[in-house]
Formats: structure tokens, sequence, C-alpha cells
């Protein structure tokens, strides 16, 4: 066994034992056995890589989750944000009935369809396990560093290790489950992206030094992909960060934007990359073939649509009904085709019903993260606004790159998701407390204030630098 499995394996063991001292570190251990996927790294791959690590991991992070008790998400907080929360807790379960239903009435090829059932199914109890076993504002922190820290691996590893390929100009065979190939790994990685901005409001200076050169890593990992899905979404996802930022914190995000500019703007050193940017404006008439191409099979997909308006199974488009279709409009054949757009395919394969419950989803996701990022604002808690408005940035790079891919149901939106109600859960203010006595969560205090963040029975003396 070579050192880094080593390493790997010694880091599964502790992070499993903490899990159940802290239900939190099962997130982190799923994070590790996710970013660091031992079956797609040199350093697992013949070694440990042949056994399923993310499937254990999400059975230590069950069974933690489980053995610290049973949270009630919605628990908490102004009505308003509750019923969000209970919403989305529904649309979630809606997507998981609905699945099934089409999966066993309407797929044409259930040997097809299982894969992706079996994953949908996989990531609605990763989203209630996310929130079950974040139960404090720590919790929250450990979650988003681990996130942070496990997408730093993959940009150490291209970077400083020249991990992957560069095949046709983008970055390849390198990445995560899921996000193994250039476009979805630049899906990830933009949604994570914005978070590494908040840290530099933080009040602890280790965070700050972390975060930092995270997020030039993954910024050289998204220009290495050479997407051009992505480089649409970070633009638009650093206009909507400055919109919907409050004011009094409008400062702090349009420094962090220029601080991000600037050092996308020192990694771009590749003329190919900005060759690549410059064709999303291209005319109609100098649009590439794979541009082109892309449009076609958006129109065979609202076919099938328009045939299968129930959905037709995971892969229902991809498999069978999206070649024939493709073929009609295009005069060119394929055994097996993507939609390239995660809204049609959603409802290519789950039904109009079923995408219309994924978009409610993340739109109840994204106003109840507005919201809470605006009583943070109230109440003078300028890291607790900025994430608000970080996590809805990164939602809308994901939305973006969602509609040149087929990604809307990966599961990072499901991380998302759950972040969100663990963020609300735990920043909004639950008293009438004048904003001016009301500390951040993120702010070090020996006891804590009468309004109890973290719901009753938490207001007890804390150590200084240990809150709960």
């Amino acid at each position: 066994m070579n050192g880094p499995a080593f390493i790997w394996l010694s880091l599964f063991a502790i992070l499993t034992v903490l899990a159940f001292t802290r239900p939190a570190y099962g997130i982190s251990l799923y994070m590790l056995s996710y970013f660091a996927a031992p079956m797609l790294w040199w350093w697992g791959k013949l070694s440990i890589g042949g056994f399923r690590w993310n499937l254990l991991s999400s059975l230590i992070l069950a069974a933690a989750a489980i053995a610290g008790g049973f949270v009630n998400p919605s628990k908490g907080g102004y009505a308003a944000e509750s019923k969000k929360v209970k919403f989305m807790c529904w649309m979630m379960v809606g997507i998981a009935v609905n699945a099934t239903f089409v999966h066993f009435v309407f797929a044409p090829n259930r040997s097809y369809s299982a894969i992706c059932y079996e994953l949908l199914v996989k990531y609605v109890v990763l989203f209630f396990l996310m929130i079950i076993a974040t139960r404090s504002v720590k919790d929250f922190r450990i979650v988003l560093l681990s996130i942070l820290l496990g997408a730093s691996y993959i940009g150490y590893e291209v970077t400083f290790n020249n991990r992957g390929k560069i095949r046709k100009n983008r970055l390849e065979g390198v990445g995560a489950p899921g996000a193994s190939q250039a476009n979805e790994l630049a899906s990830l990685m933009v949604t994570i992206l914005p978070l590494t901005g908040v840290f530099l409001l933080s009040d602890r200076w280790r965070e700050k030094i972390i975060t930092v050169p995270i997020g030039g890593l993954l910024v050289n990992v998204i220009l290495l992909c050479n997407s051009r899905g992505a480089f649409l979404s970070c633009i638009g996802s650093a206009a909507v960060f400055l919109v919907v930022t409050p004011a009094k914190q409008r400062k702090a995000a349009i420094g962090i934007v220029m601080l991000g500019s600037l050092g996308t703007w020192m990694l771009m050193g590749d003329t190919r990359i900005v060759d690549r940017f410059m064709t999303i404006f291209a005319s109609e008439e100098d649009r590439d073939d794979s541009a082109a191409g892309r449009i076609d099979y958006w129109k065979a997909g609202l076919k099938v649509i328009g045939e299968h308006p129930m959905g037709t199974g995971g892969k229902g488009f991809n498999k069978i009904y999206g070649p024939p279709a493709i073929r009609a409009i295009t005069n060119k054949d394929f055994d097996s085709r993507s939609v390239h757009n995660g809204y049609i395919c959603e409802a290519c394969e789950w039904g109009i019903q079923g995408g219309l419950m994924r978009l409610a989803f993340i739109f109840t996701a994204m106003s109840l993260m507005f919201e809470t990022s605006r009583q943070c604002s109230r109440r003078n808690d300028a890291m607790g606004s900025v994430l608000g408005a970080a996590f809805i940035s990164g939602t809308v790079a994901f939305l973006i790159t969602s509609f040149f891919g087929d990604y809307v149901d990966n599961e990072w939106g499901y991380w998302v998701g759950a972040l969100s109600v663990a963020y609300g859960r735990f920043y909004l203010d639950k008293s009438p407390t004048p904003a001016d006595a009301t500390p951040s969560p993120f702010e070090l205090s020996a006891v804590r204030p009468s309004y109890a963040p973290f719901g009753p029975g938490y207001n007890l003396p804390l150590r200084p630098g240990l809150p709960r």
C-alpha cells in the first residue's frame, strides 16, 4: 500500500470515530469518499479502489445521524421560513415518489432507468441525512469547510501534480463521481466557488488563510475545464452576488468579486481558453458544431416531452427516445445521446411534474437564503449576510451550467438544498432581540445570547473559542 492510500484510510477511520461523537463529521467522511474517491486516483485505483467506499461512508453517516437522535428541520425560525423548509422537504419526498411511479409505470426499459432512479433515491436520502446531521453553527462550519477542502484536493492534484489529461483543450479524466468530465467538473466547482470568498469575512484568521488559496485552486480547475457554460455561469453568478448582497455589506461583496476577478485574470495565460470563451458571443454563422448540435438536441428533447409528458424513466432520452428524435432533425445516427440541458432532461426522464417539483425545490431554497441573508444584515451580521448571497450566487451558477448540460439532478444540487435549510435554521433571528444586541453566530463568545440561536436548551456557558 502506498503512502496516500494509507493517509486516506487513516482519515477515513478517524472521521468514522468522530461521526459518532458529532454527526456532522459523518458528512465530512462522505465528502472525503466523494472528492477523493480512491477508484478515481492513481494511489487508490489498484490498492483500495475496488471497494464501495462512498456507499460505506453513506451508511456510516446514516448510522451516526440516527444515533444522534431525530432533528426536525423546520423547528425554530419565523413561521414563513419554517413553512419553506417543510415545503422543500415535501418536494424532496414528492420527487422520490414521482420517480418511483415513473420508473415502474412509464419507463420502457427498467434496466436503463434503474441506474438514474437509484441515484435519485440515494440523493434524496442524503439530503435528509445532511439536515439531520447538521445540528449547530459549528456543525454548519464543519460541513462547509469539508466541502471546500474536498474540492481543493482536486484543485491541488490538477494544479501541482498535473493530474488529468488535456483533450481538445479541456481537462478530462479527473474529478469526482458524477463529475469526472470537463463540463460536469466545472459545474461542481462553480457551484462551490462563491463560498471561498465568504470566509474572508471570518473572525478566524485560520479560515481566511485556508480559503484564499482554495479559491485560486478552484478557479484554475474551472479555467482548465474550458467550459463555456461554466464561464457564463461565473459572470452571472458574480452579478447576482453583487445584486442580492444587502446594501450594508455590498462594499465587502465588491471587494470579494474584484479579488476573484484579479485572480482569474492572472490565471488566464492560455489563449485557447480565451478563444473558446469568445465563441460564446459568436454569430449563428460562426457557431461551432457542438453549440449548433446542442440546439438540435434541445429540439429533440422537447419533442420527446410532447410525446411522453409523464416521463420515460432514467436514460429514457439518452438510450431510447432521443436517438430517433435527433435523427429526424439532423439526419445523423446516434446509439445514445444526451439532451445537453438539465431542465429538458429532467422533464424527459421524470415527467413535466418531476421537473416542476425540482424547480420549486431549488427556488424555494433560494428564497430561504435571501430572507435569511436580509435578516442577518438587519442585525449587522456581515458574514452571515454575505453567506446567504454566496449560496444564491452558487445556486445561480449551478442553474446556468444545468442549462447547457444534464446537471440539474446531480448531487451537488441536493447539497445546496440541505445547506440552505441549515443556514435558515441557524442564522434566522428567533426572537425580537434588538439588532444591536444580537451578535453574529460566527462570533466567539463565552456565554450564548438569550435568543438561543440553536433553539431551546442551548443557552449554556461555553468556553471561549469553542461554540456549539
